[in-house]
């Protein structure tokens, strides 16, 4: 019984569910694209690539304390309308790349 009733409360409890925004890079600024960022913390950024079209993306974060445990923030370039060198964060795991061993 005791089970039953963690049961209920447990599937009674709100549970924030936030869908992640995308953006398509290529009509936005750099400044656009950062302050997005920013602003939601969390962004899906996609863009098409070359001449085939195919969707590029990528989940990109305001700061570390969006990545997992063991993820970093990297800065990486995606280009945009202004710039082909628009740098936002991204995580990375963090022994890829050189990264610390957390």
């Amino acid at each position: 019984m005791k089970k039953l009733v963690l049961a209920i409360v447990a599937a009674l409890t709100p549970v924030e569910a936030s869908a992640i925004v995308r953006y398509m890079v290529q009509d936005m600024t750099c400044a656009e694209v950062q302050d997005a960022v920013n602003r939601d913390g969390v962004a899906i950024l996609y863009r098409k690539s070359g001449s085939n079209g195919v969707p590029l993306y990528d989940r990109y974060v305001a700061n570390e304390s969006f990545c997992q445990a063991g993820q970093d923030a990297i800065k990486e370039s995606v280009p945009t309308a202004d710039t082909r060198s628009c740098r936002v964060s991204k995580c990375m795991d963090g022994t890829r790349f050189g990264g610390s061993d957390r």
